[in-house]
């Protein structure tokens, strides 16, 4: 049995979005905390995903079934943490038997060389490591873990032939534009051409910090373009390209 608990694929790019079950940081800020399902989704498909008691997780067997039944591309293999899930190069083996491309959407804290080699030879086509920070008594106060095994995994990473990514998320008041430049420095220190993300901050419930405006996004970017060739953001203004749909759970229809 996989990890695999949610399926959302978005139009306009014909992708799927991969959900797994679990995950070994405790972030104070991850939206799962607060809401499970794919947040782009509408307000009437959340509010029915919303009154499922018991999640199913999918057999591989199952997962390959629904990847036949719709022409999809591209699949996005993310949160919580899908490294955790023994069957992960199956699902990527699979994935690429059937001229899927797959991009892992990892903390790196497990991708240890041989990981890295299995996920490499089952056709894993690129990665986003997600930096928390470069600090490690940041890092520890948001994750509950020290980041040292992220930072050395992303060296790692960088000589595979996987296709290497990083992202950071902007947090005022924590992860602010000084810890965004000490990332960027970093990873510039391994290759200034990899592609780096920063996405603003989306508060949930209980924590004391606010979303960045798109102005304080577009800054902390600015930061980063120092030491990287290549940086794009996410902020609340960013529109939602296409379509979402809900793929599974699928629920009867009432």
């Amino acid at each position: 049995m996989t990890n695999i608990y949610h399926i959302t694929h978005h139009t306009h790019d014909n992708s799927i979005y991969v959900f797994f079950q679990g995950c070994n940081f405790q972030c104070k800020g991850c939206i799962l905390k607060q809401l499970i399902w794919d947040c782009h989704l509408n307000d009437a498909d959340q509010h029915d995903l919303q009154t499922i008691k018991d999640l199913k997780k999918l057999s591989l067997d199952e997962f390959r079934a629904i990847i036949k039944e719709i022409d999809v591309r591209r699949a996005v293999l993310g949160g919580g943490e899908p490294t955790l899930d023994r069957e992960l190069p199956d699902i990527i083996s699979m994935l690429d038997a059937l001229d899927v491309e797959t991009h892992l959407l990892t903390n790196g804290y497990i991708l240890n060389e041989k990981f890295i080699k299995k996920l490499e030879g089952a056709g894993l086509s690129s990665t986003y490591v997600s930096i928390k920070a470069y600090d490690k008594d940041i890092h520890q106060f948001y994750t509950g873990q020290t980041n040292e095994p992220v930072l050395n995994n992303f060296n790692l990473l960088s000589k595979s032939r996987i296709k290497l990514m990083a992202e950071s998320i902007l947090i005022p008041g924590l992860i602010e534009y000084d810890e965004i430049g000490r990332i960027a420095k970093f990873i510039a220190s391994i290759d200034p051409s990899i592609p780096y993300r920063i996405d603003g901050f989306i508060p949930i419930n209980d924590t004391p910090w606010r979303a960045p405006s798109p102005e304080e996004v577009i800054k902390a970017s600015d930061i980063a373009k120092r030491y990287l060739e290549n940086v794009h953001y996410i902020h609340s203004e960013t529109k939602t390209k296409g379509e979402i749909v809900n793929i599974y759970p699928k629920r009867a229809i009432k």
